[in-house]
């Protein structure tokens, strides 16, 4: 079942279908998922990981449900977001039944990378090739895909999954294994500023500091990092320099005082639609026809409670809750491993506990100018989270009993 998962990963990350039209027509994505869930029927050993975060997730999908059910302005067959979603709660559902191993999770959570890594590798050859985008008066490298390949959102994932490289690290074993790290680092950092993204830009710049801030090795990195900034910076070329100055200096180029007006105004659009329809909302990215100029909200703190209501934040604000919940009992459990003598049989979970409270921060800042509540990563990191978690209480109660056996013989 592991392995048909992580086929799912690739063509969701990279969508072939949406690059070679052909395949398209054939509706690969959906015959592959109908394919895993007869085996996942048929065959697979399957049991609902217990975790708080289940209910939160069920929450938001109800709030989805709900919000495009009664809005006016869209239905289930039409909503694009909503069927996304639903597909993303699937594949949620999928991986917190069938991954129960740490090997599993390691299996899972390494592919994931190196899918990324293939699809940024593809999307950074075809920018070479002449495949971008030119906003805002300027070159913007984009995805080989149509559905997350836009500056922005591509710039977003990039950096997201830049955290995920925090577990990775902790199964580095020989130089080619290093090598795929730094390759990995470096080619995510020159795609974030290929993009001329400026969220993206500067939650780059949130991601390496933090990075070297929360790092054992911090003293050692510090001076490395004085270098290495300013080196990101003079490696940009002239036209994305100028765009970048825009983040201090909004004279630069007078779209970027629009963008940010924009940016205000969907979050007062946000709560107006959220104060005309307050229990579920106007719908998913219905913000701009409820608001009636047409613009989605650019901004996640109004698109979440203007378009899936009160029992959307509910769910959102729960979700939130049980990162932080789950992360402090992986902090509990880490805490008396490393007591009882078994501190490095924790470091691969708690890794990937803190790869997703930084995905999520990371998200929460880039909601700052982007309305990404829909995005994959808030569930996918949250099933990673949640499945660390149980690896580590199945140890910690092993290391009890085995003490206990110890103190009865």
């Amino acid at each position: 079942m592991i392995w048909f998962i992580i086929g799912y990963m690739w063509l969701f990350l990279h969508r072939p279908f949406e690059i070679w039209y052909w395949m398209g027509t054939l509706h690969i994505e959906r015959v592959y998922m109908i394919c895993i869930l007869v085996v996942w029927f048929a065959v697979a050993k399957k049991q609902l990981l217990d975790n708080k975060v289940n209910v939160a997730v069920g929450i938001f999908a109800i709030s989805m449900l709900f919000s495009t059910m009664m809005s006016p302005y869209t239905n289930v067959i039409d909503n694009i977001s909503f069927q996304s979603w639903m597909k993303y709660l699937v594949f949620y559902g999928l991986v917190m039944t069938s991954v129960k191993s740490e090997r599993d999770l390691k299996i899972v959570v390494t592919c994931f990378v190196i899918c990324f890594f293939i699809y940024m590798l593809h999307s950074y050859r075809e920018f070479l090739n002449g495949r971008y985008s030119y906003a805002m008066g300027t070159v913007r490298m984009i995805g080989v895909d149509s559905t997350m390949g836009s500056p922005n959102s591509f710039g977003a994932s990039t950096v997201v999954m830049l955290l995920m490289l925090v577990p990775l690290c902790r199964l580095v074993k020989n130089k080619w294994h290093a090598l795929f790290v730094v390759v990995y680092f470096l080619l995510s950092l020159r795609c974030v500023q290929l993009t001329g993204s400026r969220s993206s830009f500067m939650a780059l710049g949130i991601c390496l500091v933090g990075m070297v801030l929360f790092s054992k090795h911090r003293l050692k990195l510090l001076p490395l990092a004085a270098v290495f900034f300013p080196t990101l910076w003079i490696v940009l070329p002239e036209n994305l320099k100028d765009r970048y100055r825009t983040i201090w200096d909004p004279e630069v180029n007078e779209s970027a005082n629009a963008s940010a007006a924009g940016r205000l105004e969907g979050f007062w659009d946000g709560l107006a639609n959220w104060q005309s329809s307050p229990i579920w909302g106007v719908g998913p990215d219905c913000h701009g026809i409820a608001s009636g100029h047409g613009f989605l909200s650019h901004f996640l703190y109004g698109q979440i409670p203007g378009e899936l209501g009160t029992i959307g934040v509910v769910g959102f604000l729960m979700l939130l809750f049980c990162y932080v919940a789950n992360h402090l009992e992986v902090l509990n459990c880490c805490k008396y491993m490393k007591s009882k003598g078994h501190g490095k049989e924790s470091e691969y979970c708690k890794a990937v506990s803190v790869a997703t409270i930084g995905s999520v921060v990371l998200l929460l800042f880039l909601g700052l100018s982007g309305h990404n509540g829909y995005r994959f990563t808030w569930i996918w990191v949250a099933a990673f989270q949640a499945i660390a978690l149980s690896i580590l209480k199945t140890k910690v109660t092993q290391l009890q009993q085995q003490e206990m056996y110890t103190n009865l013989a």
